[in-house]
């Protein structure tokens, strides 16, 4: 059978091995996404059974609601305060170490091991990194490795991972989805995936605050640049008002790209030293890391995040719109040399 990360295969194993006999924290990027939960669980299981002398997993947040039922006995312990040096880091999902958290990044300067899948990382930071830009999600390069490697999956991983690619290309229709991608999940489901559960701990067990904080969300879009653009805000005061955690406004930004003729989605939330910003192309063409990079984000082509200190919403949405032109422009001007 073919191997599906070959290049990566040897990487891993020396992970797996570097890990025998040590006591490992596995960190993911903070406000988790079913990626970085359903990876850093699934890695803690695996350096366990490779001979870990023991396992944690580390966030600077705790499980979203959407995905306790994939805990499966693990948890995270708060990466903030977690002060044990005798720990190795082995991060996943994290495209800059800083996404972990800052205090923990002090604490553990060199990780171990970085598994991840975003195009921002281009060099990595670890020890041992085990980078495809290409994978679609974490989840199903750590799967393809775990097959590569022979490494049994149980049904519980198989759940997990199963999710996590799910989660990360939205149902399997991004532009990142491959052929690869289904057969990983294909296998996933022979090793004891139930799609029909993950689906339905995924899409039926919404919560009213997470409607209310969508609906906000809705009613503040606003168009830019002929319709090519729209932006919403979840502003200041928006989860007391609604009752929501802040976990529960992931995916918002996809409603607004959802929208015919839009080419580039915008979620801006006010923080208190600061604005948050998730961004959505229509494709991976449109390079919106390009755009998150220049308030020190990443992320994928098509998909990014930062985090704009020192701003409010007045001064900040002047500044982004007057990027977002620019972006634009240029790609217009590429495109019309095509």
């Amino acid at each position: 059978m073919a191997e599906y990360f070959p290049e990566l295969k040897d990487g891993f194993k020396k992970l797996l091995a570097e890990a025998k006999g040590k006591k490992i924290a596995v960190a993911g990027h903070m406000r988790p996404d079913g990626d970085c939960v359903s990876s850093e669980f699934a890695l803690a299981d695996i350096l366990e059974k490779a001979g870990a002398a023991e396992v944690v997993c580390l966030n600077q947040n705790p499980v979203p609601y959407l995905y306790e039922n994939f805990k499966y006995g693990r948890d995270f312990l708060p990466a903030e305060t977690f002060t044990d040096t005798s720990f190795e880091i082995v991060t996943v999902d994290s495209a800059d170490y800083a996404r972990t958290n800052d205090a923990l990044r002090a604490r553990f300067p060199k990780p171990l091991g970085c598994i991840d899948h975003h195009v921002s990382n281009d060099a990595g930071y670890a020890k041992i990194n085990l980078i495809d830009t290409k994978a679609a999600a974490t989840a199903e390069l750590l799967a393809g490795l775990m097959m590569d490697a022979g490494v049994d999956i149980s049904r519980e991983n198989a759940n997990r991972l199963f999710m996590g690619t799910v989660m990360d290309t939205r149902q399997f229709t991004t532009s990142s989805t491959t052929q690869k991608t289904f057969e990983i999940a294909m296998c996933l489901i022979r090793d004891g995936a139930d799609a029909a559960w993950v689906a339905q701990q995924l899409y039926q067990r919404e919560k009213l605050s997470r409607l209310k904080l969508l609906a906000s969300f809705l009613q503040s879009l606003t168009m830019h640049f002929s319709d090519r653009v729209c932006i919403g805000l979840l502003p200041k005061g928006i989860y007391e008002q609604t009752g929501a955690e802040k976990a529960e406004s992931d995916g918002l930004v996809d409603y607004a790209r959802s929208i015919d003729g839009v080419e580039i989605a915008v979620l801006l939330e006010e923080m208190p030293n600061g604005v948050k910003g998730s961004l959505r192309g229509k494709g991976p063409q449109y390079q919106v890391n390009l755009i998150a990079a220049q308030f020190g984000g990443g992320g994928h082509l098509a998909a990014a995040g930062f985090t704009a200190e020192g701003y409010d919403i007045n001064t900040f949405y002047p500044k982004l719109l007057g990027l977002i032109e620019e972006h634009l422009q240029n790609y217009d001007k590429l495109n019309a040399k095509i």
